[in-house]
């Protein structure tokens, strides 16, 4: 009976042997190509393109982040110290200017509240949802960080749109001619306005595209690792004077 335990054994372990031998390795997902791409795209299986999505929506969103926080201390801390001299001003003129300048920062403080990247938002809302569903439809989990690249990538070129160039002009003028118009404060006209232009548009200058860029990468199955530099080097300072304050920018490229 003993010899005949090991007999039934040694069978058993070679059939598990043979069994392992000849299983078939896992099939990679295919899934369909997001609109727009190319056939490139729809060769290489589910799995590739969900780290490289993964990865990159993890990378953006961290280039926002430092944009989004560096222009909204700038911002704020401007307000503040509009806000501070203004106890030290002697007469209604330099009274306005100083209400203005804060006004005119705390615009983009609310600015950058109201109208953030999308993207920060969705790359926290993506971990947290990937973090629980990683073994749903491959398929399923790729069409929806696909949705959220269209919608980040349509976030930063509303950033760098006309509207906001516009948006840009137009407020940095108001402020400008009431100065101007009400307060006789022509040369506070000229720095008010001519330096918030130039402010604003070095912000939408420097503003992130990543997302617009990897999704036309994506979208063309260039999945190779991406190695990207800004458009525009830049920081931002807060400058103090006895008669005022503002901001310093260093730009380089």
């Amino acid at each position: 009976m003993h010899r005949l335990g090991r007999w039934v054994g040694l069978f058993a372990a070679v059939q598990l042997i043979l069994a392992s031998a000849g299983a078939a390795p896992a099939e990679a997902t295919q899934c369909r190509a997001i609109e727009g791409g190319s056939p490139a795209l729809a060769a290489i299986d589910a799995e590739t393109r969900l780290r490289w999505l993964d990865r990159r929506i993890s990378v953006d969103a961290t280039r926002a982040r430092i944009w989004a926080i560096t222009w909204g201390m700038a911002y704020g801390t401007i307000t503040i110290v509009e806000l501070a001299l203004l106890r030290n001003s002697t007469n209604t003129g330099d009274r306005a200017e100083k209400v203005v300048g804060a006004s005119s920062a705390f615009i983009g403080v609310l600015a950058g509240a109201a109208l953030p990247l999308k993207i920060m938002s969705d790359q926290a809302w993506w971990e947290k949802h990937f973090a629980r569903s990683r073994s749903d439809d491959p398929c399923a989990l790729l069409n929806t960080l696909e949705m959220l690249f269209i919608r980040d990538a349509e976030s930063e070129a509303f950033g760098v749109g006309p509207l906001v160039h516009v948006g840009n002009f137009a407020i940095n003028i108001a402020a400008g001619l009431i100065l101007g118009l009400g307060y006789g404060r022509w040369s506070a006209f000229g720095y008010t306005s001519i330096v918030g232009i130039g402010v604003g548009e070095v912000q939408a200058a420097t503003q992130p595209t990543d997302a617009i860029e990897d999704l036309r990468m994506y979208r063309r199955g260039e999945l190779a690792p991406v190695s990207r530099v800004p458009r525009l080097g830049y920081a931002v300072a807060p400058m103090l004077r006895p008669d005022g304050g503002g901001a310093m920018l260093t730009l380089s490229w």
